[in-house]
């Protein structure tokens, strides 16, 4: 009998642990399928098995709801690209390279991180705040790990002060016109992402070594 209330009581833990990834993944399907605005936390808790009360123990608002889903999408990556940086010690050419290189084969071509930017550009202009959370909590941490990548071959004179040091996003854009063709045109028109990226590393290199590549 003492086994079985043992057993019993860890199958609940268990669950209790799963319970906050289970509504985040149901949250997912929500929001994917209706859009940010119509999305309601009852239709969230209905598929998830679970009482609208019980999300508000997890998150505090649908918005918290929102946006740790889209922490919960990218936060693997981003772990290890900061890991990236903090491991490496050859070039920061090699570096960037590695970064990108794990970027395009991890996030690119996920068709999840690429329905939850198509949510929150269709969403931003709505719900500021929502966009404003966004900023601070997922894109202002990205943004800042680039430019310590940058800063720290700038230290090392391995890039030199330029324009393009002066405004990194210009680095990445490319990765956000993937994911708009992506989203526009999907399978209709493919696209070469080993040669897109083989053009996007180039150009990047280029743009911030004190020596060019080949040079």
């Amino acid at each position: 009998m003492t086994d079985l209330i043992e057993t019993r009581t860890e199958t609940r833990r268990r669950r209790k642990a799963e319970r906050p990834q289970e509504i985040l993944e149901a949250a997912f399907i929500e929001f994917s399928r209706n859009g940010y605005a119509t999305t309601t936390l009852d239709q969230i808790a209905e598929r998830a098995g679970v009482t609208k009360g019980t999300i508000y123990v997890y998150f505090e608002s649908k918005e918290h709801l929102f946006i740790s889903m889209v922490r919960e999408l990218m936060k693997a990556t981003f772990d290890v690209i900061k890991e990236m940086f903090e491991r490496h010690e050859g070039s920061t050419a090699e570096l960037l390279r590695a970064q990108f290189s794990f970027i395009y084969e991890h996030m690119v071509g996920d068709r999840r991180r690429r329905e939850m930017m198509r949510m929150l550009i269709a969403e931003a202009a709505r719900f500021p705040a929502l966009a404003e959370r966004y900023r601070e909590d997922i894109d202002g941490p990205c943004q800042e790990l680039l430019m310590r990548t940058i800063q720290r071959g700038v230290d090392r004179g391995e890039i030199r002060s330029s324009a393009v040091t002066e405004c990194p996003l210009v680095i990445i854009a490319p990765i956000a016109l993937v994911d708009v063709l992506l989203m526009m045109f999907g399978e209709r028109y493919p696209l070469d992402l080993k040669t897109y990226f083989d053009a996007h590393i180039e150009l990047v290199l280029n743009g911030l070594l004190a020596k060019p590549i080949g040079a």
